[in-house]
């Protein structure tokens, strides 16, 4: 009996935490979202903090990003033409291509490429921030961490991940075209005419509502895990672990949830 009731109150520990943690993720959220409709906080300064965030997060690995979907897309482009040739789908190969790169695939790892490179690196910032007390700085010279330090990394995060996830899947369209129809024009209608019976509005505001929720995830939850730290500074890696562990379920449920409300 001992055991059973500490587990139930192990299991009752863990609950209240996360509902105590995602509460503290949406309270985060509302916050400033309510900035961020604020003409106040609309100045250069602020503007000029994101522009950065964008270009440290997404124009700066720009080159290496593209490299790295050029070769996961012509892999994933062989495997499935490979695929439709053996089972005599050789006609559905475009529109394959398209639901499994375009609208799944490159977005989700896009999420991933930003999370590993920018998410741990907010996370560990804002850990070391709340650990030599640089924010309780900021605020008593009146300088609003939310709008100068957070926001613009939300912002950055999402305008980030969407615009990387656009431009891998323009890549990819282009591979799959090369790929199934080679380098003439001949394949150029019925291509176009697959693209467009795919991307109706719904599926595009889909994705593009997906993607902003990835960019959402890499920048929000890491900002968050790195305020909860207390200020011991050997607690800055445990920090760093437990909000990517926690970026990496966000992105997996994201996508779950748009699978299951895409085809179920």
């Amino acid at each position: 009996m001992n055991s059973i009731a500490a587990s139930l109150e192990s299991l009752g520990a863990k609950v209240v935490g996360w509902f105590t943690v995602g509460y503290a993720m949406f309270s985060f959220l509302g916050k400033a979202g309510l900035l961020l409709l604020e003409r106040e906080t609309w100045n250069r300064a602020t503007f000029d903090v994101v522009v950065k965030q964008v270009y440290f997060t997404a124009v700066q690995i720009l080159h290496v990003f593209l490299g790295y979907a050029l070769v996961i897309s012509w892999l994933i482009i062989t495997i499935i033409l490979s695929t439709a040739r053996d089972f005599g789908l050789t006609a559905f190969a475009s529109e394959m291509t398209i639901r499994v790169l375009v609208l799944e695939l490159l977005p989700f790892l896009t999420a991933l490429f930003v999370a590993l490179r920018s998410g741990s690196a907010i996370n560990t910032e804002v850990a070391l921030m709340q650990v030599n007390n640089e924010l309780d700085a900021l605020a008593h010279c009146k300088v609003p961490p939310m709008q100068f330090e957070f926001l613009p990394r939300l912002i950055g995060g999402v305008v980030s991940v969407v615009t990387l996830a656009g431009l891998a899947g323009l890549l990819a369209l282009l591979l799959g075209y090369l790929a199934i129809y080679g380098a003439g024009t001949a394949g150029f209608e019925p291509y176009t005419q697959t693209i467009a019976k795919i991307f109706d509005f719904g599926i595009l505001a889909g994705l593009v509502v997906k993607s902003a929720l990835f960019g959402l995830a890499v920048t929000l939850i890491p900002v968050t895990a790195g305020l909860e730290t207390p200020k011991k500074l050997f607690m800055v890696p445990v920090s760093v672990l437990r909000g990517m562990m926690r970026v990496f379920f966000a992105i997996v449920a994201i996508e779950v949830v748009s699978l299951a409300l895409k085809y179920i």
